[in-house]
């Protein structure tokens, strides 16, 4: 190969480089922000459920009240 050739072979493989560089950076951003969007679904569903029950707590409570203000 002549210099000028072997210039060229060397910047496309500089191009090539880089293109991967940047699909890497892509794909680890992604991943990065999938983690932290199941993270914050779980954290949500975590305090959904913590509602729930905090929910049904009550209701028995007030069961147990108005049972108690029934009974004579």
């Amino acid at each position: 190969m002549t210099k000028k050739q072997d210039a060229i072979s060397t910047s496309w493989l500089y191009v090539i480089l880089i293109l991967f560089c940047l699909f890497g950076a892509v794909s680890l951003m992604s991943t990065l922000e999938t983690s932290k969007v199941k993270r914050e679904q779980i954290r949500i569903y975590n305090r959904i459920n913590n509602m729930e029950r905090t929910l049904m707590t009550k209701d028995k409570e007030l069961e147990q009240y108005l049972i108690k203000e029934v009974e004579p």
